[in-house]
């Protein structure tokens, strides 16, 4: 696998265990990456396979025709567009592009009709949805609702909004839960939340998620975030501002809810509907369930990896 950055505390454990990990952090070292791909691509058929890499066009242009090429898309990136402008001068070339969801597809479109860009083109574009693993399921939905918290998984940054999700608990002062890193200055002004960070270890993560009676998700805008996912494998039903793809899954008031994006309707919308379910335990049940429901039929990474398969050997 080869990355274009120097900084190897970015590359997870599993890529580390399971591949041969090479760093591009010099001109000298982007050739000798070139060479190996042109060379094996003399004795295999091979399928290079890019996400958000310059480096990954700068090689499909060089080795046109002798490789198949496909690049993966999460979101375009905003207010200033960013690799997916990159990647103009080089779509005739990239075989399949891959995308998470209708909204990337669709702003996909856009560009491309912008830019002039043929029509077919588009037929290259598969929507492959991320997977998880779907875990047996601990029936715990009695004892979240018993001792009903709000939480908060995420890190703190600009568009995560976490300081609607403090006001939100100022307002209501109800119990509630952080997952994540750098939140000291709210530790000082929330002694009360609880706090959990620093670990990478996916069960404990897990244990710590599952204390969690409902999720919010206050982002100004999101490609549709895992953490969603993960939230409704464990039957936590999601308050979540209505950006990205996060429509295309949660169903308003059946499988969780979708709110305004502006900060205070957000704030008025969520206090609302925490008010209903910590006092409908009927309504939180029927949620919840609906949520677990969707994520076994949907999020499943058995079907993740088989339509990636398909995708690379076909």
């Amino acid at each position: 696998m080869f990355f274009d950055y120097s900084d190897s505390t970015h590359i997870s454990k599993e890529f580390k265990d399971n591949a041969y990990c090479f760093f591009i952090t010099s001109k000298r070292r982007r050739k000798y990456a070139y060479y190996f791909i042109k060379i094996i691509s003399y004795i295999f058929p091979v399928t290079i396979f890019g996400c958000n890499s310059n480096v990954f066009y700068n090689f499909i242009s060089r080795l046109k025709g002798k490789v198949k090429s496909i690049d993966l898309t999460h979101a375009f990136s905003f207010p200033e567009k960013g690799m997916e402008i990159s990647s103009l001068p080089f779509v005739d070339l990239i075989d399949k592009r891959v995308v998470i969801n209708q909204k990337t597809k669709i702003d996909y479109e856009h560009l491309y009709k912008e830019n002039n860009i043929e029509k077919k083109l588009l037929n290259r574009f598969v929507i492959i949805p991320n997977g998880i693993l779907i875990s047996d399921f601990k029936n715990d939905i009695d004892s979240r609702f018993e001792n009903f918290t709000i939480g908060f998984v995420g890190r703190n940054s600009p568009e995560k909004r976490p300081e609607l999700f403090f006001d939100i608990v100022k307002d209501l002062n109800i119990k509630s839960k952080v997952i994540g890193d750098n939140f000291d200055f709210y530790k000082t002004h929330f002694p009360n939340v609880k706090y959990f960070e620093n670990c990478n270890e996916q069960k404990t993560i897990r244990e710590q998620f599952s204390e969690i009676s409902l999720l919010i998700v206050s982002s100004s805008r999101e490609g549709f975030p895992l953490v969603i996912m993960e939230a409704m494998e464990l039957g936590i039903p999601v308050i979540a501002t209505n950006v990205g793809s996060i429509s295309e899954h949660i169903i308003n008031h059946k499988n969780g809810y979708l709110g305004p994006v502006e900060y205070l309707d957000f704030l008025d919308f969520s206090k609302l509907i925490i008010k209903r379910l910590v006092s409908d335990k009927a309504l939180y049940f029927s949620i919840s369930s609906n949520a677990r429901e969707y994520a076994i039929l949907n999020f499943n990474i058995k079907r993740f990896k088989d339509q990636y398969r398909k995708l690379f050997y076909e």
